[in-house]
């Protein structure tokens, strides 16, 4: 039995995929194939589980022998494949067969195709409708940013510096070891020749000097041994100066006794003869909020635990007073903005180490370098380990922690790259923010507070913080900064003479090249992470070396790129300051990084505008936009930059006009030959960025005026891609609309409005996108004239705003019946708004809003929403990721600007076009002799069908019906797949009578997509989803003509797809054949030269072929310029059409080549069908008499003298691969489907249905060939589809 049936299924089917393409290679090349299979490992001997002969013998003997094993187990497999189960049993070495097959297919591919078939290979015959608004919702993506913003800036301008010493006498409740510590503030308490006030009075000053390193501009004011009455004046007096700012008090109590339970610390009595307690509930009075302290003393947990109860009683106290008062507040006081740093816990004495403070808490909070290095010290015994190293050279450390180049500078440097880390990679993002970002002392207190709990921990001591944090002193980094401080020790020897003199130079220790490889490691290895990695901060620090300044800023971009989610963690590190300080810098290596993260971090935050504003940071990328040299990619991302800074931001606007924003824009779209504006991001973002300069901001219009902008967008609103035509009539629809205020209601804005939607409304685009914003276009010119302004300008100007008035309307009344569902309801909207805002008009608009408002559909106000989303849409770009991997050569620091796309990659590009080439259909037997068809599926479908199209690789069948609607069938189950109308709203205004005329499947390489073609002149393509079964998508719909003619003889709408060059055919009932690139989206018409309707068409490789409703048959060649060939009446005299293109929308769509000029004959009826046999180069023609007609295309002329057949027909189609033709006759009485090969010879007739008693065929309505064998498809009015095939060869 097969062990994984699905497996094998798809092991077969990928088998059956490819030998027909090693046949056809055969065919073309036989040494070519023997080289490879000779290469191949499947002639030599391996090891099996077969004998030990067996295993000798090489698995195939030739290539031929392959071959034949191919078949033979295509045959069995075929009639496995056919179970719907597949679940019967074969033998084991089929099984293996299976995968030995396999293996050598990809031992093919990857010898003679160069192709990886270890990966995924989804092939896709053509990039249609790949691009981003076909497969994206147009809106802008939601993007949740954690909070990186401090809520308020906040300073601790003012500090209680409060020593409870009492030097030389010690507190009742503490012992002191014999050889205790003698240090406070790093000064000998017990020296001699100082008296204990002098003493006192030196260690105010030194822990006075120590705060100042963090904050100097803070006012400190010292308390030595003081009383409650000095304390009290103290704090109030902080307080009323400090006002809202933050208050430090710093408590020593090491000459006192320790905090008691009931929340009180001890102070000294007036005659300093007692300790006075004071209560921490009075403290708080005094200090208010908000306020920090720090606790040095024994039991500090104590204090803090007290101080918190406190505050949750003052807080209960004062709601209970407003209770009883029955007052109320409109600001609650906040009772609990404090922040507490205490020494130990409640039950916990503080360490007395000879060799370190007494103080060692508060030491590692001001002076957190020395407290380092003396605790590293005498932790490892350095000083014996390291010859020449005494405690005294650590006095000597050379430098300013302010100077990055020293060793104290560096160590300092590290010190807070090192706790910023941790403490950004431990604490949540509100806590990291308030206590190491918004408060400049509560940061460094903060950072040293983490130094401190390292040390206290190993004294047994633990620190005590609120908020408060994790523990922090087993982290890894910790394990860094001793190798650090390591290093900087061993170096002190060397720098100082025995006289300590420095004669040494200090060596970078290599901290941050180290860390900085290991983000870039992380780079490279952990890029499908949404974690960030732990040296990020580090990255932060290093933007403030100049030496690494360009690596870091390239390490960030690549980081950010990796998503919105990179972007937010590197604002809640706290990067914004430092990017927006360096706008200000000159180096222009710096320029293309910059601009790129800034552009990264407002696609994802643009609320960063203001400060960016405000900084005169726009004026750099004004600069930038503005100068030659720079390069298109990194002009988009300052394009982009600039369009958010006056996004729905006045301020902005007015900042980016007087920085010349609006002409620099101009002037990058005047001339078409830079390479600037060759760029279609730039374009279109040039574009949005004028749009939104200028939006309700009428000054900015009028700098436009002068610039000539509008003449420049309307030049636009006609390129080659359509995400830049929607970005140009954005523009326009702004520049309208900001015409409202008072400098454009003159009589020039309104003649450059309506010069501007009389142009618009001249052209049709099929591409949704602009469609809508062609709407809002008119809607806000509609605008325009609600104020009623005619006495402004004269009677001669109201009469031609009112001719394009008129225009306006009537392209909204056929955009309101758009077959787009969303460009359908924005133009009610706009058609609604107006209808309720009728009496804003003037009189001749009134009347004629009268005359149309029957043909409204009205909606109501509330539901009016005006917005397309096209800017938020476009903005996701930049979400995306863009920079394309880096080589270790690379001079560049910034990467080529890519498009996200999968079939834009080159490789991958090149490897779906050699598969395409190879196209992966199996060729059917050739069929020569006469022979009977057997009916393989019998499905019944109601109501009855009109088209059928086999999937030519998958076992599906499409039908569309009568009544619409697209059915998706199995046929080796006969089970219904999916369903789907093609009519997309009831109230959509168009025909419901409407018939599918023209209906194919395309893209099947890929994704099958569904093309249809109707009476009511719309052209749908619908995206079915066979691998879930569920909804299927609508990928575009548009309107084919905007008229047709009036004719005795109709077709309807016919389409036809030319699938090499992407070119979409529509003709019918007109006097010329519209040709639609659909790469591009735009079209061009070119004359049929008749009179009679357009009944058929059919492509070749450079050509197409029409039928018309007269039986006339032409040759249309659009490379050339003179593109028809005539092919008249056989009554007729030879006669030639030239076709000229109606409209030029663009430029010429092919190279001129050749053109046809011969002639062939045709029919004397209505043209049935035409079909081009690109394989033989040969024409079949069909009139609905039944007359079939085949040429030879090569020299234009019959290849069979008569016609044959001859009777009447209903449906006709050739098999694209051979030489065959089955035709449908409709005489009543004998309707029947004839199998006619190329020479006119009946192969084969179908006219009964099989079984007992056979029932005769219906009429049939439709036909067509399975591709990859020799069965026929066909549809009848009986609500019947049969599949028949060749009864003596099932292929």
């Amino acid at each position: 039995m097969f062990r994984n049936d699905s497996g094998n299924k798809s092991l077969l089917n990928r088998i059956l995929f490819y030998i027909p393409r090693f046949e056809r290679e055969q065919d073309q090349n036989q040494s070519d194939q023997f080289d490879w299979f000779r290469q191949s490992n499947y002639t030599e001997p391996i090891e099996s589980s077969k004998t030990a002969d067996e295993a000798k013998q090489p698995l195939f003997d030739s290539y031929y022998d392959f071959l034949a094993r191919a078949d033979s187990l295509e045959s069995q497999m075929t009639t496995i494949g056919s179970s719907s189960s597949f679940t019967s049993a074969v033998s084991l070495s089929v099984q293996d067969d299976l995968s030995m097959l396999s293996s050598l297919i990809d031992t093919h591919l990857q010898t003679n195709l160069k192709i990886e078939t270890s990966k995924p290979t989804a092939i896709k015959s053509v990039k249609l409708f790949q691009k981003p608004y076909y497969k994206e919702k147009i809106k802008g993506q939601e993007v949740k940013v954690t909070s990186w913003r401090m809520k308020e800036k906040m300073k601790t301008i003012s500090a209680a510096l409060v020593l409870c010493l009492n030097i030389g006498v010690d507190p009742p409740d503490v012992i002191k070891t014999v050889n205790s510590s003698k240090l406070m503030c790093w000064i000998n308490q017990s020296a001699p020749q100082l008296s204990p006030q002098k003493i006192l009075e030196m260690i105010g000053a030194e822990l006075h000097k120590q705060y100042e390193r963090w904050q100097a501009r803070a006012r400190y004011r010292l308390c030595p041994d003081p009383t409650s009455e000095d304390v009290k004046k103290l704090c109030v007096s902080l307080r009323k100066n400090a006002r809202e700012e933050r208050v430090l008090f710093h408590y020593n109590g090491h000459g006192v006794p320790r905090p008691t339970i009931n929340g009180e610390i001890w102070v000294f009595n007036k005659e300093f003869t007692q300790y006075i307690p004071l209560s921490l509930y009075e403290v708080q009075t005094w200090m208010g909020t908000p306020s920090i302290y720090v606790w040095e003393c024994s039991n500090a947990g104590l204090v803090v635990q007290s101080f918190l109860n406190f505050e949750i009683d003052r807080e209960a106290e004062f709601k209970k007073q407003m209770e009883e008062t029955e007052t109320t507040v409109s600001v609650m006081p906040n009772f609990k903005d404090s922040i507490h740093l205490a020494a130990c816990a409640s039950t916990e004495l503080l360490p007395q180490h000879p060799d370190l403070p007494l103080d060692l808490f508060t030491s590692c909070l001001t002076t957190p370098i020395k407290t380092a290095l003396y605790w590293y010290v005498t932790q490892k015994n350095s000083c014996q380990l390291i010859p020449g190293l005494t405690l005294d050279l650590l006095e000597k450390i050379p430098g300013q922690i302010s100077d990055r180049r020293t060793m104290m500078g560096e160590l300092n440097w590290i010190f807070t790259a090192i706790t910023d880390t941790i403490a950004w990679n431990l604490l949540d993002s509100d806590l990291f923010q308030k206590l190491f970002r918004q408060d400049l002392l509560v940061a460094s207190l903060f950072r040293n507070f983490l130094l401190a709990e390292r040390i206290m921990k190993s004294f047994d001591c633990n620190p005590v913080s609120h908020p408060v944090l994790p523990s922090t002193n087993e982290h890894a980094l910790w394990q860094s900064w001793d190798l650090v401080l390591d290093m900087c020790i061993s170096q002190l020897p060397q720098l100082f003479d025995s006289g300590g003199n420095q004669i040494g130079e200090f060596v970078s220790c290599g901290f941050f090249n180290q860390q900085i490889e290991i983000f870039e490691l992380w780079l490279k290895l952990n890029v499908s992470s949404e974690k960030a990695p732990e040296q990020l901060p580090v990255v932060l620090q290093v933007l403030l070396s100049q030496q690494h300044r360009l690596k870091a800023l390239e390490l960030l971009a690549k980081f950010i790129d990796l998503g919105p989610w990179a972007v937010s963690a590197a604002l809640s590190v706290g990067i914004f300051p430092y990017v927006l300080k360096l706008l200000s810098t000159q180096p222009k290596e710096l320029r293309p990084l910059l601009t790129f993260i800034w552009a990264k971090i407002l696609a994802v935050d643009r609320s960063c505008q203001a400060e960016l504003v405000k900084d005169n940071g726009h004026v750099y990328f004004v600069q930038m936009l503005s100068e030659s040299d720079v390069e298109p990619e990194q002009k988009v991302y300052s394009a982009f930059v600039l369009s958010t800074l006056v996004n729905d931001f006045p301020t902005g606007q007015k900042s980016a006009k007087k920085s010349h924003l609006i002409a620099v824009c101009s002037f990058v779209l005047t001339d078409e030959t830079t390479r600037d504006y060759a760029n279609v991001l730039l374009r279109k973002w040039i574009c949005l960025c004028l749009g939104l300069s200028w939006n309700k901001f009428a000054e900015a219009r009028w700098e436009g005026v002068r610039n000539n902008a509008h003449q420049l967008l309307l030049k636009l609103a006609a390129d080659a891609e359509a995400e830049v035509r929607a970005a140009a009539l954005f523009a326009l629809g702004t520049y309208i609309d900001a015409g409202h205020d008072k400098e454009g209601t003159f009589e020039q804005a309104i003649e450059i409005d309506s010069q501007i939607v009389n142009t618009l409304i001249k052209s049709y685009d099929c591409v949704f996108l602009v469609r809508k914003e062609l709407i809002l276009v008119l809607n806000n010119y509609l605008n325009r004239f609600k104020l009623n302004e005619s006495n402004e300008y004269g009677i001669h100007n109201q009469n031609k705003t009112n001719i394009v008035f008129s225009k306006a309307v009537a392209t909204l009344l056929d955009l309101q019946n758009d077959p787009y569902p969303e460009c359908a309801l924005l133009a009610r909207h706009v058609l609604s708004q107006m209808l309720h805002a009728e009496s804003q008009f003037e009189s001749a608009k009134r009347k004629l809003i009268k005359q149309i408002e029957s043909r409204i559909v009205v909606l109501s106000e509330d539901k009016c929403h005006m917005d397309t989303g096209l800017v938020a849409w476009c903005s996701n770009y930049f979400l995306k990721p863009l920079l394309a991997s880096h080589g270790p050569d690379s001079d560049q620091p910034l990467p080529v600007n890519r498009q996200i796309d999968l079939y834009s990659n080159e490789k991958l590009d090149q490897h779906c076009k050699i598969l395409y080439n190879y196209k992966t259909r199996r060729v059917p037997h050739k069929w020569t002799q006469p022979s009977q068809m057997e009916e393989l599926v019998q499905i019944q479908h109601q109501p009855y069908p009109i088209h059928v199209k086999f999937n030519p690789n998958n076992e599906q069948i499409f039908v569309a019906d009568i009544q619409k609607n697209v059915t998706v069938y199995d046929n080796l189950n006969r089970t219904k797949l999916l369903s789907f109308s093609t009519i997309l709203a009831p109230n959509s205004g168009a025909k419901q009578s409407a018939i599918i005329r023209s209906f194919k499947l395309i893209n099947t390489q890929h994704e099958p997509i569904v093309l249809t073609g109707s009476d009511d002149l719309v052209v749908k393509f619908f995206k079915p989803d066979l691998h879930n079964m569920k909804q299927t998508q609508l990928i575009t719909a548009f309107t084919a003509f905007s008229s047709i003619r009036e004719s005795t003889v109709e077709a309807g709408l016919i389409v036809e797809w030319d699938e090499t060059n992407e070119m979409l055919m529509c003709a019918g009932d007109t006097n010329y054949i519209r040709v639609w690139d659909m790469n591009k989206e735009l079209y061009k018409d070119y004359l049929t030269g008749l009179k009679s309707c357009v009944s058929s068409l059919s492509c070749g490789d450079s050509f197409t072929i029409a039928g018309f409703g007269n039986g006339c048959v032409k040759l249309f060649d659009f490379r050339s310029s003179s593109s028809a060939v005539g092919i008249v009446h056989s009554d007729s005299a030879s006669s030639f059409y030239s076709s000229t293109p109606v409209l030029h929308r663009t430029g010429s769509m092919y190279e001129s080549k050749h053109t046809y000029s011969n002639q062939l004959y045709a029919h004397n009826s209505f043209v049935l069908k035409t079909c081009v046999h690109a394989h033989n180069n040969t024409l079949i023609s069909c009139g609905i008499l039944g007359d079939i007609n085949v040429y030879d295309l090569r020299y234009m002329k019959k290849s069979v003298d008569k016609s044959f057949n001859n009777e009447k027909a209903s449906a006709l189609e050739c098999h694209p691969f051979n030489r065959l033709i089955a035709v449908a006759n409709s005489t009543k009485q004998n309707e029947s489907i004839k199998i006619y090969n190329f020479e006119g010879a009946e192969l084969s007739y179908i006219k009964h249905r099989e079984g007992f008693m056979g029932k005769r065929l219906s009429t049939v309505s439709c036909i067509d060939w399975n591709p990859n064998s020799n069965e026929i498809l066909f549809g009848s009015f009986d609500n019947m589809i049969t599949i028949f095939r060749k009864k003596d060869n099932q292929h």
